[in-house]
């Protein structure tokens, strides 16, 4: 069956990557600390992945006290990405947005699997001109992407494995979102 393969496939996939979240973490950490925001974006499965982060870092609180994490996914606004799309170009969907939003301390999430999609790679080269911290959730080989951004996290696949790599980075996001749930909670606990 179709789907006992690709179940098969994601598994061995999972036990041979190697992923090392703590320094991202902290990252995340030292952004939430300074009340800074954190910017996420991907394409097509990607950009959903990046929604999704978002909302799971949001609902990170778990009273009125408890720490804010400011998170923003740039694939939500259509009338923004059309309308850049349309009067700038496609290729500057993300880095237009962050050039308006973005300040110092910020932190860029890039989910790409193939780690070379043009729109990603000109944000990537903003986040660096401006000074603002890049994290890529790659896949395959790492594309472009992998000597762009500060902190990378790579599922290794073959070219073209869209699926595995895109069901890992959201495993990843929810492993990472849990980490800092954690963290915070630790410190809300210390507090009270």
């Amino acid at each position: 069956m179709e789907d006992e393969k690709y179940f098969k496939f994601l598994s061995n996939v999972l036990v041979t990557q190697k992923f090392n979240l703590n320094g991202i973490v902290s990252e995340i950490m030292n952004c939430v600390d300074k009340g800074s925001l954190i910017w996420i974006m991907g394409n097509g499965g990607s950009a959903s992945t990046a929604e999704h982060f978002e909302t799971d870092l949001l609902f990170l609180r778990k009273d009125r006290n408890f720490p804010k994490v400011r998170a923003f996914s740039l694939t939500t606004n259509s009338s923004a990405i059309s309308a850049i799309a349309n009067d700038i170009n496609f290729e500057s969907v993300f880095s237009r947005q962050l050039e308006r939003k973005a300040v110092d301390g910020d932190i860029c999430i890039i989910i790409s699997a193939s780690g070379s999609s043009p729109n990603l790679i000109s944000a990537a080269r903003f986040a660096k001109e401006k000074g603002i911290k890049t994290i890529g959730l790659l896949g395959f080989d790492g594309g472009l992407l992998n000597d762009l951004v500060d902190y990378r996290i790579i599922v290794r696949t073959e070219i073209g494995k869209y699926g595995p790599v895109e069901d890992l980075h959201l495993s990843i996001c929810h492993a990472i979102a849990a980490k800092i749930c954690r963290e915070l909670q630790l410190r809300f606990d210390n507090e009270s």
